[in-house]
């Protein structure tokens, strides 16, 4: 590839494309990154990168950049960079040395759009999850009459206790009686029959 073809894919990228010198200055800049960011690339070039670099990422940044100049690769990393306007954009990164240039090569691709994508996902997910669990809970409840005390199931029928939990588990019943009820109902019964 010829120099003005070098400079011509350069200059034409749609990903962002950079040389970071070892000192963590940009060296070489496309116009994606003018395009993406709205800083001019005098601007970007005169700080260093960190300075761009949200202030929630800078550790993470600082440690993969230590690991690129040692020789190693950024591969896939993520992080956010400041907008002119005060925003923020996601990038995913790749990058690689050139030890005897002291340079990084870098790409970069804006990932924001993706990243917030991902989030409303991950926010339909959990409410899906919460709404789930509330389904399960009203599941759980069991319509009952206050008076009767008969149970309504899915089909808007009315069945008593004993049957309908019959259908429903493995249950079996045994009748006996309270010792309340039969204080309360069995005993004044006896006594009215004259069995005492």
């Amino acid at each position: 590839m010829t120099r003005d073809a070098e400079d011509h894919f350069f200059e034409n990228a749609i990903d962002l494309l950079c040389l970071l010198d070892f000192n963590g200055h940009f060296k070489r800049l496309n116009p994606a990154w003018e395009r993406t960011l709205g800083f001019t690339r005098e601007e970007l070039m005169s700080r260093p990168f960190i300075e761009f670099v949200h202030p929630d990422d800078r550790e993470r940044t600082l440690k993969q950049n230590a690991q690129v100049r040692s020789g190693g690769q950024a591969l896939a990393f993520e992080n956010r960079y400041l907008c002119k306007d005060g925003s923020f954009r996601w990038f995913r990164w790749n990058a690689a040395r050139d030890s005897t240039k002291k340079v990084i090569y870098s790409v970069a691709r804006d990932v924001t759009e993706s990243k917030r994508a991902e989030e409303e996902r991950e926010k339909l997910v959990r409410e899906l999850q919460a709404a789930l669990a509330e389904v399960k809970t009203l599941q759980a409840i069991l319509p009952i009459c206050s008076y009767c005390r008969k149970i309504r199931d899915d089909g808007n029928y009315w069945h008593n206790v004993e049957d309908y939990i019959s259908e429903h588990t493995s249950s079996l019943f045994s009748h006996s009686i309270c010792p309340s009820c039969l204080a309360t109902h069995v005993d004044p019964q006896m006594r009215a029959f004259g069995h005492e």
